[in-house]
């Protein structure tokens, strides 16, 4: 098999999912590009967030073959704790199955450290995608991965794993004639602490709420131990909280413009608060949460100390990406899809089912759907037998996947929405 026969592919984007994707094409024996606009792994603040990998994430690990190396780096999680932040009592209540903690930082760590050693596996950062077009050598029917810094990289296929506002969706019309960004009423409040509170356990997550019994419970906590040591807290609220608590309000969307395409242009940034943005509404923020805390929670105040309430962000609403059938060309679609018509082109991750982080499964829904991507080439090359991946193997891969995988992630969209609405 010539070169050009051969497929390569470009993966927009260095998170988990996207690591994990080229982690698994390199066992396939496929040679992969990891595009990724930071050129460093963001460090630990109050927009970062834990995630705990569960039954989907920790199979999806096991699948690459590294599940034992992240349990090494990663914090068991074995318990749901209910702690009561009046009286102190704590309840725990086991796992189903044990799960494995992560900040993001890390998880995406420990997978880069695993890829920049295989063979088939090139990571660039740095390298922050603009758009995706079909290349000028019509002929080899390449597709130009258009960068940031106005370099372009061409390879046969490319993956998405470049979030909720990805470009290369973007840049594709028949996938972004599918999504619509839905908004819940629902949002959360970002907090952190340097150190475990005293006592505390960190092999499960803590969920605390609040003591007041006369309406229903317009708000929660949730705190979850980081490997190493602090936590990272949430406080869970919905509209209706911000009826009662009006200092609460989260900020507005922020959109963004693209001058040269005329539209909003969004990123992960857009999903969290500049607010307080000053000192005065910083003060305010913290001195509110005291007073709230101390009423409902007075010994969850105790225990994680005022100085954590100075960290808090109040973040935008949370978002979900609905994606439906739309017409394609002067066809009707009646199938939704995460790949383009000619398989050159896949999503994975939160670019093609970004969800609301009530059911904790994003993550790892995002893995399992790098393995079933990958699953589908490797399927495609044994039912063609092939020992190296063709072109034409690889867009019947993703056109399988694409029509294939939808029917399993949007199920889990939709529960994670209905938790992201106060129940009446």
């Amino acid at each position: 098999m010539s070169n050009e026969e051969r497929a390569n592919v470009v993966i927009c984007g260095g998170g988990p999912a996207g690591l994990l994707a080229a982690i698994l094409l390199d066992e396939a024996g496929v040679k992969s590009t990891v595009l990724e606009r930071s050129t460093e792994t963001d460090p630990w603040n109050t927009r970062s967030y834990t995630l705990v990998l569960g039954e989907r994430g920790c199979g999806a690990l096991e699948r690459a073959g590294c599940l034992d190396r992240m349990r090494e780096v990663g914090t068991a999680r074995k318990f749901v704790f209910f702690y009561d932040g009046t009286t102190g009592d704590l309840k725990a209540i086991p796992k189903k199955v044990a799960g494995i903690g992560f900040s993001r930082s890390l998880l995406v760590e420990s997978l880069e450290a695993i890829a920049v050693d295989l063979p088939n596996v090139s990571i660039q950062k740095g390298s922050g995608v603009s758009k995706v077009v079909a290349s000028s050598d019509n002929n080899r029917g390449l597709v130009d991965v258009c960068l940031e810094n106005d370099s372009i990289i061409s390879a046969t296929h490319i993956i998405a794993a470049d979030g909720k506002w990805s470009r290369v969706r973007q840049s594709m019309p028949s996938l972004e004639a599918q999504a619509t960004m839905e908004v819940c009423p629902s949002f959360g409040v970002a907090m952190v602490t340097s150190t475990v509170p005293e006592g505390w356990k960190t092999d499960g997550t803590y969920l605390i709420k609040p003591s007041s019994t006369d309406d229903q419970t317009l708000f929660y906590v949730i705190a979850s131990p980081l490997p190493g040591d602090g936590l990272s807290i949430s406080m869970v609220c919905y509209d209706e909280t911000v009826d009662k608590y009006p200092w609460l309000a989260p900020p507005a969307d922020k959109n963004t413009v693209d001058a040269d395409a005329g539209k909003k242009v969004y990123t992960w940034e857009d999903d969290y608060s500049a607010k307080p943005a000053g000192e005065k509404q910083h003060l305010d923020l913290s001195d509110h949460l005291e007073a709230l805390f101390q009423k409902e929670m007075p010994l969850f105040l105790a225990a994680i100390g005022k100085e954590a309430l100075k960290s808090a962000r109040i973040n935008r609403r949370v978002t979900w990406l609905r994606m439906t059938p739309a017409e394609s060309g002067n066809k009707e679609a009646t199938t939704t899809t995460y790949a383009t018509d000619d398989g050159r082109v896949a999503l994975i991750g939160d670019s093609a089912h970004c969800m609301t982080p009530s059911l904790g499964e994003g993550c790892n829904t995002a893995l399992e759907s790098a393995v079933k991507l990958v699953d589908c080439v490797v399927s495609k090359m044994k039912e063609n037998e092939e020992t190296l991946c063709a072109v034409d193997t690889m867009s019947g891969a993703f056109v399988q996947y694409g029509v294939s995988r939808p029917k399993e992630t949007q199920l889990i969209q939709e529960m994670s929405a209905a938790r992201s609405t106060l129940k009446k």
